[in-house]
């Protein structure tokens, strides 16, 4: 231990040590504590002093705490007997403040559990696999015309066949188409269902049960399908696994035979699927996937070996590069290995380097909900000491009778866990209660499961941690009460007792003016993701899905729409223009380095496309019906840049083989979200009837009949399909789910730890207006107005108000800035955000303050001065 005082370890921390700490133990762990303590020191004395308060937490576990004999022999029945009844006592004694204790500790316990389903639900995503250690995903890192990379998930169908050739260290390879929406028809019975094309092993690598069926053989044959138990009972009702041998007839082309039946895929699953076809008749009829320069799978290894599974990386990154030499179609791509089981949590890449994901959301509700518990602690150990003085006599009178410090530290520890308890026990109620609202608007199936043994866990551990967080304090301050003064009354607290007990109010309101500023930091970038110009109009645009028999009807569907009143003008697409359209790396131009790759975005469209999407066209001309333009193209100012044309108009382009012209530039315009930057883009309106998959329907005037009149004419030209459409703009908001849910939760939580810290501030506003009431009542007898009683009663407070709201800004600054660097357009950090946070939380506090002021500053001053 060292000998220089100034370097002692922090006195709550140790003394707790000292009390749980076994005594044959006690003098080697307080020893080793302090040494690496003062190491520390030398490097930050903060540092030092939160890192020792964690390691006496830390160390509170079975091996190192007293054992139960000894505590038994500390702590009779009868004295536990005599704790509870002094602490019943009490709280029947002083409702008021019992009733704020358990108020504040419920909402946050029950605000806490909330999020901890929450943050268990997403964290379990992927988790049930029983290789999920072994398998990782490939993904391909392509350079962009900014020199930045961009990451996807879809990878030549080339490289999984060299894995499964030439990695020995690999031990199944498996495959998985995007999802794709069929039509799947027993007899005049069908509906469209969504599902992928996948290799045998993918069944096999991953832990989908199969319900009816052999897993190992379902996949086998080409015309084979397995099907989720969901579709099986929608087609056979109770008697769905006699489904296994029945034929369906798929988008009215060909028959599958069902070999299986999986059980519904649940939330827990990334990968989502109603059905599984053998990928091999896919890839037959697409050549375009054997090709390296296309990506076309989600490709999925198991490795067995973990310490294989960096050089099976390196060797791996380089294979596109290697097999496209010399292929035009070829791009500046590397491979990377991504654990599986982490896809879900860690889904962000910056510059080709996982950057985080949904990972950050849950981090930011975990500390939200440490934070409220935080504060409810506080609330608990301030409105306990703030009511010290009313329990004085009863611990001098303890002390008289033979009580030391321990037992009366212990009655008051005792105090804390019994509150705790009684408080976990009805927030776990009002959660059983609440959940399905919840449920509602987190959009998820949260249950709380009594059954499991991780609940049990979960509750002990709070009551634990939060009995010892909110009574330690207490325990230390009011059994170092001196014993005559005690019995006398009117004991007066040390100045660091109320200093400290400030210091807690200031950290309460620092939370929740952190809070605050999240939150409007949230609600603003989402306003200006969600209303920002993407270069299109995404307002009553209308976006239908074509299945095969309505592209093929394609400038009928089209002359009908158009027909409709409401219906200003069509087009069609290969996908949603803003969240779905193709790339390639096959792009080459004159004067392109013929070393240098880059992924170039593709749409396929027609000649109403760019004035349907209301978009602008900024030099050269849109498509034409008069003009032969199916081998012309449309480049957005991304890729004339790219390509380092000053003028692109007239210049030579070629990709996927097509040979043609550049004849317009159209403007930038977003098609992704706001994370990405605006990528280079090509247009052509090569084949559009056989190549589009959605219509484009720009609407005005009445929306509803609109629908009806697109609904009538869809089915009548495509009567074996339902009608699936989407409005654009609802696309795009969904593409922030994530943030419109963290802005709701963290919405409200942040108004539940205004609520906690007022429910405290009233308590302490209580017992200072008690203590003063006859420096009220003399001010009032000599003149004084309630006015100036309400300043003199709220100007404490009102201090520690406006520390805590410059306390709040750094740290609100520094997380909300580094939230929204996450993303590539994003709103400005204004200084009126923080001002606002603060004078919110400071008004509410005030109000809170000035209620219970209000009303000692109107009382008789008789009643406060009679006694003297």
């Amino acid at each position: 231990m060292s000998s220089n005082p100034e370097i002692s370890p922090p006195k709550i921390p140790l003394q707790i040590l000292r009390w749980f700490c076994h005594p044959d133990l006690i003098e080697d762990v307080e020893g080793d504590l302090s040494e690496i303590f003062a190491t520390r020191f030398s490097e930050s004395k903060v540092k030092a002093k939160l890192l020792y308060m964690l390691d006496v937490l830390m160390l509170f576990r079975p091996g190192i705490i007293k054992n139960f004999e000894t505590i038994i022999g500390q702590i009779k029945y009868a004295m536990l007997k005599n704790y509870f009844k002094i602490a019943i006592r009490n709280s029947i004694k002083y409702k008021g403040y019992t009733t704020l204790n358990l108020l504040g500790l419920v909402v946050g316990i029950a605000s806490s559990m909330l999020i901890y389903l929450w943050v268990s639900d997403e964290t379990g995503v992927d988790k049930f696999h029983k290789n999920g250690d072994k398998i990782y995903q490939v993904f391909r890192n392509m350079k962009q015309s900014n020199g930045m990379v961009s990451t996807t998930a879809t990878i030549p169908k080339p490289a999984a066949d060299l894995i499964a050739e030439e990695y020995p260290e690999v031990d199944e390879v498996a495959i998985l188409s995007w999802p794709m929406e069929f039509k799947l028809a027993i007899g005049d019975e069908n509906s469209a269902e969504i599902g992928r094309f996948c290799n045998p092993e993918f069944i096999n690598m991953f832990s989908f049960e199969l319900v009816a069926g052999d897993k190992s053989t379902a996949l086998n044959e080409m015309l084979s399908i397995v099907i989720s138990q969901d579709v099986a009972e929608k087609y056979f009702g109770d008697k769905w696994r006699n489904a296994i041998g029945k034929s369906f007839r798929v988008e009215d082309q060909y028959d599958v035979t069902i070999t299986g039946v999986f059980k519904t895929i649940g939330e827990n699953s990334s990968i989502d699927f109603d059905w599984l076809i053998p990928a091999q008749g896919f890839i037959a009829i697409n050549d375009w996937v054997n090709d390296w320069g296309n990506g076309s799978f989600r490709i999925y290894i198991t490795i067995p070996d973990a310490n294989k599974v960096a050089a099976v990386g390196e060797r791996l990154e380089n294979e596109i590069m290697a097999h496209t030499a010399d292929n035009n179609k070829a791009g500046d791509e590397l491979l990377l290995l991504h654990k599986f089981k982490d896809t879900y949590l860690y889904s962000n890449f910056d510059n080709g380097v996982i950057s985080g994901g949904r990972i950050d959301y849950v981090n930011i509700m975990t500390v939200v909900a440490i934070f409220i518990l935080i504060v409810a602690c506080i609330n608990f150990m301030n409105l306990t000491t703030a009511r010290a003085n009313r329990r004085s006599k009863e611990i001098g009178v303890r002390k008289v009778m033979g009580a030391n410090k321990g037992s009366v530290s212990t009655q008051f520890f005792f105090e804390a866990i019994l509150f705790t308890s009684i408080s976990v026990a009805l927030s776990a109620l009002v959660v059983v209660l609440i959940l399905p609202y919840f449920n509602v608007l987190v959009n998820k199936a949260l249950i709380i499961d009594f059954a499991a043994s991780h609940t049990w866990y979960y509750l002990v551990g709070l009551i634990v941690i939060l009995g010892l967080l909110s009574g330690t304090y207490p325990a230390l301050l009011l059994s170092n009460f001196n014993i005559i003064q005690s019995i006398r009354g009117g004991i007066k607290q040390t100045s660091f007792a109320t200093y400290f007990r400030k210091g807690l109010v200031m950290f309460q309101f620092a939370i929740s003016t952190l809070l605050i500023i999240g939150t409007t930091v949230i609600y603003k970038q989402l306003d200006y993701v969600l209303n920002k110009d993407l270069g299109i109009n995404k307002d009553n645009l209308v976006m239908v899905d074509m299945e095969v028999d309505l592209s093929r009807k394609l400038e009928t569907y089209k002359t009908e729409l158009s027909r409709i009143p409401e219906v200003k003008s069509v087009t069609v697409a290969s996908g949603n223009p803003i969240a779905g359209v193709r790339s390639t790396s096959s792009a080459s131009w004159e004067g392109k380095d013929p070393n240098a790759g880059y992924e170039v975005n593709v749409i396929i469209s027609d000649e109403d496309f760019f004035e349907t999407m209301e978009m602008e066209i900024v030099a050269g001309r849109g498509f034409s019906e008069q003009l032969t333009d199916s081998t012309n193209f449309i480049i957005n100012e991304v890729a004339a840049e790219l390509m380092g044309f000053s003028d692109p108009l007239n210049k030579d382009l070629s990709f996927w083989g097509i040979n043609g012209q550049i004849i317009g530039v159209v403007k930038n315009f977003h098609m992704a979200n706001m994370y990405e930057p605006i990528a280079p883009l090509i247009v052509t309106c090569i084949d559009p009837a056989g190549m589009s998959d959605v219509a484009l329907i720009r609407l005005e005037g009445n929306t509803n009949s609109a629908l009806e009149a697109i609904e009538d004419i869809t089915m009548q030209l495509n009567p074996n399909f339902e009608f699936d459409y989407e409005f654009i703009d609802q696309a795009y908001a969904r593409g922030y789910e994530n943030e419109q849910t963290v802005k709701v939760l963290a919405s409200i939580f942040a108004v539940i730890s205004i609520f906690i810290s007022c429910l405290g501030l009233l308590g302490l506003a209580s017992y200072s207006a008690e203590q003063r009431s006859k420096e009220i009542g003399v001010r009032k007898v000599h003149g004084a107005s309630v006015p100036q009683i309400l300043v003199m009663l709220t100007k404490d407070y009102s201090r520690l108000m406006i520390v805590a709201f410059i306390a709040a800004i750094p740290f609100g600054y520094y997380i909300t800035q580094g939230w929204l660097d996450n993303f590539e357009f994003r709103t400005i950090l204004d200084p009126s955000i923080f001002i606002a946070a603060g004078i919110i939380t400071f008004l509410i506090a005030i109000i809170t303050v000035a209620t219970k002021s209000y009303q000692a500053a109107t009382a008789n001053p008789v009643l406060s001065l009679k006694e003297e």
